[in-house]
């Protein structure tokens, strides 16, 4: 028997899950977030063809069909792995 008591453990009630579900009940998405969210993911090099596929679907789902053009002279850049900035070069000391 411990001198000073036990600590016990309850499996269901951690902090972080109750934190987090109380937190989430009162939290709406902003729809001009999420819409910038996919028309960025659009025109990011480094997204995948499929990731751009469900861009384009979810915005025209949202009602953004508009916004779904990637102009022609990104698509050549795109093809063809040309940056439009070049990478810096950090300078180590």
């Amino acid at each position: 028997m411990p001198l000073f008591g036990r600590r016990r453990h309850h499996p269901h009630t951690s902090t972080t899950t109750r934190h987090t579900t109380t937190h989430r009940r009162f939290y709406r998405k902003d729809r001009d977030r999420v819409a910038g969210g996919y028309k960025a993911a659009l025109s990011n090099p480094h997204t995948t063809r499929q990731g751009r596929h469900h861009a384009k679907h979810e915005l025209r789902r949202m009602g953004r069909g508009n916004e779904t053009h990637v102009p022609m002279m990104t698509k050549i850049k795109r093809a063809l792995g040309i940056r439009s900035s070049h990478r810096r070069r950090t300078t180590r000391y």
